[in-house]
């Protein structure tokens, strides 16, 4: 039975966590391309005014320090999902029984 994964027919905490983070990665893509784009049509255009890096000439949407922070938000949660996978597989292996084979066949 060891390596092998059990379902019981619904999805884990830890498959939540890890598909929030891939929804998260998948903003965080989108983020990043609206902020290329509007920097690239529509210089001077603020999108999210808290994430707005430079308020001179040049000035950005705040979509690209926007899709870092989603970024990171999404790697933690990924990083927490493997965590608590680690923490119920060590949880289920202490329960196993095991068998030892202490023999030796060489003659």
């Amino acid at each position: 039975m060891s390596g092998q994964t059990v379902s019981h027919g619904g999805r884990s905490t830890t498959d939540l966590v890890v598909l929030a983070a891939y929804v998260l990665y998948g903003i965080a893509g989108v983020a990043f391309l609206a902020g290329l784009f509007v920097d690239w049509r529509l210089p001077g255009l603020v999108v999210v005014p808290p994430f707005v890096v430079t308020t001179g000439s040049p000035t950005n949407s705040g979509l690209f320090i926007l899709s870092i922070v989603v970024l990171v938000v999404g790697f933690l949660l990924s990083k927490t999902g493997r965590i608590i996978e680690a923490r119920r597989t060590e949880e289920i292996d202490q329960t196993q029984e095991w068998t030892v084979d202490v023999g030796s066949d060489r003659r």
